[in-house]
């Protein structure tokens, strides 16, 4: 890996919403963590006031229903850039429904100009894709659900 390589890398990450990126090329490992402060800006016709300290989190509140996935995601392993086919002119490598091998490539994702292969870690159903072709994806972003 060379030094423009890193500084590019360094670059993407830095202008990303990820807070944490691990890379491994040939035997060169690099683990990136952002460590951001939460702010909480209030923005009135005659005043803006910014809080630092971290928001407070009312135990009370109810969010609703608890949601069972029914199955295993499939994390994106890496930034970059979400691709359902392997060209613009052939088929999605899987649509919901279809059933997969373990193994077996579910998508693209390409980061600085290199494409890895994301494969199923298991046999079963694709239940549900989170992502669509071409969009940006973050570290651990769910892309696949695949159910038995």
């Amino acid at each position: 890996m060379e030094l423009k390589d890193v500084k590019e890398l360094l670059k993407a990450f830095d202008e990303s919403k990820s807070s944490y990126l691990s890379v491994e090329i040939d035997n060169t490992k690099i683990k990136l963590k952002k460590y951001s402060e939460q702010k909480v800006v209030v923005e009135n016709a005659t005043q803006v006031c910014e809080q630092s300290s971290p928001a407070q989190i009312d135990s009370n509140v109810d969010n609703g229903p608890e949601i069972q996935i029914d199955g295993e995601q499939v994390l994106a392993p890496l930034v970059g850039v979400f691709y359902a086919a392997p060209s613009p002119d052939e088929d999605a490598y899987v649509q919901v429904g279809d059933t997969v091998k373990k193994g077996q490539v579910l998508c693209l994702i390409e980061a600085m100009k290199m494409m890895s292969e994301i494969t199923a870690p298991k046999d079963g159903v694709i239940k549900k894709i989170f992502v669509k072709n071409q969009d940006v994806v973050e570290f651990e972003q769910p892309l696949f659900l695949i159910g038995d």
